[in-house]
């Protein structure tokens, strides 16, 4: 099916939140590190994952490191060499076509400090069955992480809902959506942080993405051509954050089932959108 209306506003949301946290908050980590061999997710493809999930991607984001080539046994190698196919940032993997079989795989890239999701699951399951820490306080033995894996610090969100109201003749619509955003953070002070850059998101417009511009594969990795948030052809008209309203989780009742290393807050988002359907 043909992407729509809401198919564009939340995936634009979701690249807006992400390119706004990563330059206004530099909530990201320059790293370098091994990729580990993970099941087959795609035929004809070799899968090596990173510890860590997830990766920057944006070039437009000031210091951070965009992994654009991977060390194999300390060879550098860019897209089309040695096999490799591409390099996800949003899973933390690289693709490759042919088996590396022994040989170590590195790389150097920069780490969110808040993986950003979109998501239908409900806010009780996010609260109560997020496990996966991207940074564990904890030494363990490193491998790469499952492709299923969600870990936080995150930030799910998820589409509440919304309506349309006449807003001129000729059949404009002032197109109202509201955004739940479920934010779990590793630290009090994580938490404080980016409730506050989110909090003055009121009166930001958000430019609805064409999707056939990112420059990503079917499968999300990038393949070459390089991905710049503040370079993305819009449509000509955009979306305005009219409202932004943080809500704190008490630990009290059944919150007491909450991870107490899980620091929590949602943030609601009323967007206006005129347009013509």
């Amino acid at each position: 099916m043909k992407a729509q209306f809401e198919n564009k506003i939340m995936s634009s949301l979701l690249l807006f939140i992400d390119h706004h946290l990563l330059s206004k908050g530099e909530a990201f980590t320059n790293h370098a590190g091994l990729f580990y061999p993970v099941t087959n997710l795609y035929n004809n493809y070799y899968t090596y994952a990173a510890p860590f999930k997830q990766m920057v991607n944006d070039d437009g984001v000031s210091n951070a490191t965009v992994m654009k080539t991977v060390y194999v046994d300390g060879v550098q190698k860019n897209i089309g060499q040695g096999g490799l196919h591409g390099i996800n940032h949003f899973q933390g993997q690289v693709h490759f076509t042919s088996n590396q079989g022994n040989s170590v795989i590195s790389g150097n890239y920069a780490v969110k400090d808040f993986n950003v999701y979109l998501t239908n699951d409900p806010e009780q399951k996010l609260l109560f069955e997020t496990k996966h820490q991207t940074n564990p306080k904890y030494p363990q033995q490193l491998s790469g992480l499952a492709p299923d894996a969600q870990p936080y610090p995150a930030i799910f969100i998820k589409n509440m809902g919304g309506g349309n109201s006449p807003a001129a003749l000729g059949g404009m619509q002032d197109t109202t959506t509201t955004a739940r955003l479920v934010v779990l953070a590793d630290s009090n002070y994580k938490l404080d942080a980016v409730c506050s850059i989110l909090k003055d998101l009121g009166g930001n417009r958000i430019h609805l993405s064409v999707n056939t511009d990112l420059p990503f594969d079917a499968i999300g990795s990038y393949t070459g051509v390089n991905y710049n948030y503040g370079t993305l052809t819009s449509e000509s008209y955009a979306s305005l954050i009219q409202d932004v309203r943080v809500s704190r989780m008490s630990m009290v009742g059944d919150f007491n089932r909450l991870n107490p290393d899980v620091f929590s807050a949602f943030v609601d988002i009323d967007i206006s959108t005129f347009r013509t359907p």
